[in-house]
């Protein structure tokens, strides 16, 4: 009986082969019989061929019977017409397309799959119930921050950090919808340690508290809890559920700088007060530069007292290297490290380095730094605010002199 079984489960791969699918079709009711229920597990997918999902899936169960091409012997990726074959369909009482079950060996019982129908879902699910591992990665964790009434707190009234909040319902249709695109916007901005994209279900019992505190009456409910207090009150987000709204709130909010595909845009890095620096120090002579580091240090020292914000003070750290180097090795220096910057990552979007994202961002916050210095527009705005300063405290203190 075993041979039996191992003749045709090699038949049946052999045609798999000829087909060019490592999908074997099981929709005849004697080859089902004669594989499912026997020494390997099965997967088996019910689909229909005027199936839209089913059609949709094709492609992804395809690549997942790929995977586990090299494990035929542990577990069968297969398929069955239960249009078709009404009899294989009544067996497990059918109810809609696709309809997927693994049958472990010896068991004509099918777990079915309530998963994502991604390869990923897919693959580790066939994992779970088989214990074989295949070529698939495991999906990534969400980017959202999903949280409960156990660890809000901690996360949301972080004085530190800037977090949007969505407080949903498990049963929302609207919650639902906005799902996907909610976890977009927070991979745009996942880099972004000091801005938090995190969501609640209000609805579940064990965070009643939760939802009694922030008074939510409707879902989803979309509120923003600024940085600067543990004692936060929440903003209503006001603006249109889509991406590009989502993401120019939270660059106004967070200060950040993101663009909707997750990149930066040509203002990251930079702060327009020291930008006039920049921009008048690389434009003047040698012995106007000394001067003007004075006033950028003066600056500095100001805002590290003042400013609560890691990423601001690291920004002005840039700019005095920056001058640092061009007092030492002349203003050629910006270019030249300009140019060789834009050469690395011109090399990583070619796919001939590979860079992490947060390599991509710290190298492109520096470029715009160091194109700020170039910016002649930016150098003479900031010549005639610094001659119009002086002018007023001219006048101010000319003002003073008559009255006394």
């Amino acid at each position: 009986m075993r041979t039996t079984w191992l003749w045709c489960l090699v038949a049946l791969l052999v045609a798999a082969v000829v087909h060019a699918s490592n999908v074997v079709d099981l929709t005849d009711t004697k080859l089902f019989d004669e594989v499912v229920g026997k020494d390997v597990g099965v997967l088996v997918e019910y689909f229909a061929p005027w199936c839209g999902h089913c059609k949709k899936l094709g492609p992804e169960y395809e690549k997942l019977a790929d995977a586990f091409s090299s494990k035929k012997n542990k577990v069968v990726i297969a398929k069955v017409d239960g249009d078709s074959n009404r009899e294989l369909s009544n067996r497990i009482n059918l109810r809609g397309f696709p309809t997927i079950l693994y049958y472990p060996p010896h068991s004509e019982d099918g777990v079915e799959f309530s998963g994502a129908r991604t390869l990923e879902g897919l693959a580790a699910f066939v994992t779970e119930q088989s214990h074989v591992r295949s070529r698939v990665e495991p999906p990534k964790p969400p980017a959202v921050v999903e949280v409960t009434a156990a660890d809000f707190d901690k996360v949301v009234m972080d004085p530190t950090a800037d977090v949007l909040v969505d407080f949903y319902a498990s049963w929302c249709g609207h919650c639902k919808k906005l799902a996907p695109l909610y976890e977009e916007v927070a991979k745009v901005f996942e880099r972004d340690s000091s801005c938090k994209i995190v969501q609640i279900n209000a609805d579940d019992p064990e965070n009643a508290d939760i939802k009694k505190r922030f008074q939510i009456q409707s879902y989803p409910t979309i509120s923003f809890f600024p940085a600067g207090s543990d004692d936060k009150w929440p903003r209503p987000y006001l603006k249109e559920r889509t991406l590009e709204d989502f993401v120019a709130f939270l660059n106004e909010k967070c200060g950040t700088f993101r663009n909707v595909d997750g990149t930066l845009s040509s203002f990251a890095g930079r702060m327009p007060a020291l930008d006039g620096f920049a921009s008048r120090f690389y434009a003047a002579g040698e012995s106007a530069r000394k001067a003007i580091v004075g006033e950028t240090k003066k600056y500095f020292d100001d805002l590290t007292k003042s400013v609560n914000s890691a990423r601001k003070v690291a920004a002005a750290e840039y700019y005095m290297r920056v001058m640092d180097r061009v007092n030492r090795d002349g203003p050629d220096y910006v270019k030249r490290e300009s140019d060789r910057l834009n050469k690395i990552l011109k090399k990583n979007a070619d796919g001939l380095t590979t860079l992490t994202l947060e390599k991509v961002d710290d190298i492109t916050r520096k470029v715009n730094v160091l194109s700020a210095f170039m910016n002649e527009k930016i150098g003479k705005a900031a010549e005639r605010a610094s001659s119009s300063a002086a002018e007023e405290r001219a006048k101010a203190t000319a003002s003073s002199h008559d009255e006394l």
